[in-house]
């Protein structure tokens, strides 16, 4: 397919536009035209063949059917490791006792789980690990709150520049595309107005060629029937002085 294409449009010279009717023409002309072009056919008459994303993997098959149902996941995601509960009262039941100090004062004393039930001290274990897990996250986002801190502003400083400096380099392409446009405009109206004259000259020669040549048509047609006159005449006169009539001319 040829992608040149040859444009016989010459907006600078022709002001046929701008009389009176000429645009509304123009708009008729072109809405029954486009009427008649083919409408655009619908997608899904194209015949795209269907693509099944990640069909050699069963889970993300049946993630992605999960997630067209609109069924929640099963089994949902475990959040308790992200809270600090202390273990149940049945298992960290504990007896007390009171015993007497040296100022004859009472003490309570209280067992800890893990000296009344071996469950209780599994207990109290879990819960401390998860405590000591909770902590520790909690350090590592004082660590990452402090290193943001720290690093972020320049970071963020650096990043900023760099979307800067891309949005310049764009800024810039899109100046030059503009500059070219408005570049390749000039030259063609230059193009065109210098040619004007000439064109104009020449459609006033077509019209001057067009006016003498109806001239020379209309004078030949007024010749044609004075010479069909006159023949007559001839014949008429031939007829009453009894004179043979000269052959006639085939035309």
């Amino acid at each position: 397919m040829n992608s040149q294409v040859s444009l016989d449009a010459l907006p600078y010279v022709d002001k046929q536009i701008d009389e009176p009717g000429v645009r509304s023409l123009v708009d008729k002309l072109i809405a029954s035209e486009m009427k008649k072009m083919p409408k655009p056919r619908d997608a899904s008459s194209l015949g795209f063949p269907d693509i099944d994303l990640f069909s050699s993997n069963t889970l993300i098959q049946q993630e992605l059917d999960r997630v067209r149902r609109g069924k929640p996941m099963d089994p949902s995601l475990d959040l308790s490791r992200y809270q600090l509960d202390p273990p149940t009262s049945s298992s960290t039941t504990t007896t007390t006792s009171n015993t007497t100090t040296a100022n004859g004062s009472a003490e309570t004393i209280t067992p800890s789980a893990s000296e009344e039930l071996p469950e209780g001290r599994t207990q109290w274990l879990k819960a401390l690990d998860n405590a000591n897990a909770q902590l520790e996250h909690q350090n590592q986002r004082v660590l990452n709150l402090e290193l943001v801190q720290k690093f972020g502003g320049n970071a963020w400083n650096i990043h900023n520049y760099q979307l800067e400096y891309d949005v310049s380099l764009l800024r810039g392409a899109v100046d030059k595309k503009k500059a070219e446009v408005m570049e390749l405009n000039k030259l063609r109206k230059r193009d065109q107005m210098d040619v004007a004259e000439s064109l104009q000259r020449l459609e006033a020669k077509w019209a001057e060629m067009i006016s003498s040549t109806l001239q020379v048509e209309v004078a030949s047609a007024s010749l044609q029937a004075e010479l069909a006159q006159l023949k007559a005449y001839e014949i008429q006169l031939s007829k009453e002085l009894g004179v043979t009539p000269p052959a006639q001319d085939s035309q």
